[in-house]
């Protein structure tokens, strides 16, 4: 977690973001941090069809479209 968040931090520097890491206590489940990003997706009107979802087990956080920032 802590290697992720270093990852992050060089992640969001470079792209002029900042990082909110979460308190540890909460990073037991990922499942409050996919919850948000779904919700800011759906804020900003980008939804999958079920159909066209899918698991990747390996994706990359910096690979993600990121759609809902100006």
């Amino acid at each position: 977690n802590h290697r992720l968040q270093e990852m992050l931090q060089t992640m969001c520097k470079a792209r002029g973001a900042e990082l909110c890491p979460i308190d540890d206590r909460y990073c037991i489940d990922n499942g409050a941090m996919i919850a948000q990003a779904g919700c800011e997706m759906l804020r900003v009107g980008q939804v999958t069809e079920l159909s066209q979802s899918g698991i990747t087990q390996r994706y990359r956080t910096d690979e993600v479209e990121v759609t809902w920032r100006d």
